[in-house]
């Protein structure tokens, strides 16, 4: 996986079609007093110690994050929540293409960020539910109860990764290989998403 080196090195790497948008958002970020800076392979604008926006791009859209995205005024229905269920707070301004970019309409959505932020308003995290056990983990357990030792010394946030993982497979062919693939990671004492952390 590609790991940009800074927000200059982002934007040298981005596809051709979207560079130019993402140029245009990045001088209105730069515009006001946020520190850029790269986290999870994006740039990243925080104000004092608080992530406010992120840029980035999808195959079919480019856009910027906003880490408190459901609190700003958006009569109109512009942002987007991307995982409806499990986001709370983080939204996203998208445009198709980058002729569709509108610094004016992002130089809104983040001054209200910012004045948020200074303010100290922020949604507060909800706490995720339990692990829903797929049958085939559970049926693993049964079958080794030491895989089910090792399953409970991992923190409740990894213990629902391996569950998410599972359950959210739609074909059994999956389930299957997820499910071994969980089974390796547990063995082996590490998250599925342990090496993309620092």
């Amino acid at each position: 996986m590609y790991k940009p080196s800074s927000p200059e090195d982002y934007l040298a790497n981005a596809p051709d079609h979207y560079r130019a948008g993402l140029t245009a958002m990045r001088e209105v970020l730069l515009s006001f007093d946020l520190e850029e800076s790269i986290k999870w392979n994006i740039p990243v604008y925080g104000y004092g110690k608080k992530n406010v926006a992120s840029l980035f791009y999808a195959k079919a859209y480019l856009g910027v994050w906003f880490g408190q995205g459901a609190l700003l005024s958006d009569p109109d229905g512009i942002l987007v929540n991307a995982s409806p269920g499990k986001t709370v707070s983080q939204r996203q301004l998208r445009f198709a293409s980058q002729e569709e970019v509108d610094p004016e309409l992002l130089r809104g959505f983040l001054t209200e960020a910012i004045q948020n932020q200074k303010e100290g308003l922020e949604l507060a995290p909800v706490k995720a539910p339990e692990a829903e056990l797929p049958p085939a983990l559970l049926e693993a357990f049964r079958n080794d109860p030491e895989l089910e030792q090792l399953y409970s010394g991992f923190t409740p946030y990894k213990q629902r990764e391996f569950c998410e993982s599972i359950n959210d497979a739609k074909r059994e062919v999956t389930k299957a290989r997820r499910l071994q693939k969980v089974i390796e990671h547990i063995r082996e004492g590490s998250g599925l998403s342990d090496k993309y952390r620092k």
